[in-house]
């Protein structure tokens, strides 16, 4: 593995350690489908090629610490949930139905 996959994978590693660290089995999960996207790819020499992976690599690793957190139930329907300081918090499209005041009706 080259020194930029390698930087790559380790900073997958570290992300999913962070975002699923109270969570063993997403953990394991995680870290064994960022290790195989790797391994098929670790015969890649076209330089191209490898910019694009590289690329896709960064992309995907923002997309995780963004915008997956964990939740873990605290009661009847109710949770708990895990944000970073690099969470992205977006403003919620009400369900059909719900009345919120600060909302406008969708067509």
């Amino acid at each position: 593995m080259s020194k930029e996959a390698l930087k790559h994978y380790r900073m997958f590693i570290k992300t999913c350690k962070c975002l699923f660290r109270s969570d063993k089995v997403a953990l394991d999960a995680a870290i064994i489908r960022v290790r195989g996207e790797f391994i098929k790819n670790k015969d890649v020499t076209d330089k191209e090629q490898l910019k694009n992976l590289f690329i896709y690599s960064e992309e995907t690793e923002r997309y995780l610490r963004q915008n997956v957190v964990q939740a873990t139930l605290v009661g009847e329907n109710t949770y708990r949930v895990q944000l970073t300081s690099d969470t992205v918090l977006e403003k919620n499209t009400p369900l059909p139905g719900e009345n919120h005041p600060n909302s406008s009706a969708c067509a």
